[in-house]
């Protein structure tokens, strides 16, 4: 489930950002200097409304998402990785819209760390996690802030998520320029579990829809956040696979990333991340 999609960048500048330090640095909350996806039925974002989130190319082409969840670490999707040659990938950070890269942070990948129990069919992707790190820090700041973390195994049944990317808005449709958002009900374990996509789903997965509304095509590897009752967004899944773009038989999936909080840490912790 490769997403290898068109969209050339010409100029790759990179500008640095003004850091964030101390106090006033906090996973899942942009600043309040901040206004504050391939996505199908999705619109707009408010500019840098969700800092964490990054695109990842390879070569000149949109692959997947990912959200920063340290400074040098990216969360994404198994599948964004395997028989891949990571050295011809990059990561913008601080991104808006593909055509103003003014702010934005590149950076190449020193490793890929894919999930041990990682396994693929032609229907599904199981253990579709991943953690990407870049080859030196990003900068803290208004444009670039890291997600926070769940709990371990919480559960998000009937709250309403927010999936974000540049991805395809249908499947024969080109991706983005702009960074898209998108609301989605998220299903109960129960409820996910008797969709019509049960026999292809494990415990380690969240189903999510909305009549019309879908991730798709290079939004693979991007976040599904919720706002917490701290007030602060935390990323629940990640997105992973699904049967089609906002079919309306199937709900979208979404690894369920409080099943791998343990496996997550272990793997950031040369990583430097807000309170």
């Amino acid at each position: 489930m490769f997403c290898i999609i068109y969209c050339v960048i010409a100029l790759l500048g990179v500008t640095q950002v003004q850091p964030i330090c101390g106090e006033e640095c906090q996973c899942g909350m942009p600043s309040d200097d901040v206004v504050a996806m391939r996505i199908v039925g999705g619109t707009k974002t408010a500019p840098h409304a969700y800092p964490w989130t990054v695109a990842i190319f390879r070569m000149d082409f949109l692959h997947c998402g990912g959200a920063l969840v340290t400074d040098r670490h990216v969360l994404s999707a198994g599948h964004c990785f395997i028989g891949d040659i990571i050295q011809i990938m990059r990561v913008l950070a601080g991104m808006d819209n593909m055509n103003n890269l003014e702010g934005v942070v590149k950076r190449t990948l020193s490793d890929v760390i894919v999930h041990e129990n990682f396994t693929s069919t032609e229907t599904r992707d199981d253990n579709d996690i991943a953690i990407a790190t870049l080859t030196s820090p990003v900068p803290f700041g208004q444009t670039i802030i890291p997600i926070c973390l769940p709990k371990p195994f919480e559960n998000f049944g009937a709250y309403t998520g927010t999936i974000v990317g540049w991805g395809r808005q249908a499947v024969n449709r080109p991706p983005s320029k702009d960074l898209l958002e998108a609301k989605l009900k998220i299903l109960s374990d129960s409820d996910c579990m008797n969709s019509k996509l049960r026999e292809h789903l494990t415990d380690n997965m969240i189903c999510a829809n909305a009549k019309g509304i879908d991730g798709c095509q290079g939004d693979s590897g991007g976040p599904l956040i919720i706002f917490d009752p701290s007030g602060r967004y935390v990323q629940a899944g990640i997105t992973s696979w699904g049967i089609g773009c906002a079919n309306p038989r199937y709900p979208g999936v979404y690894t369920k990333v409080s099943n791998y909080i343990d496996w997550i840490k272990e793997h950031i912790a040369s990583g430097k991340t807000c309170k």
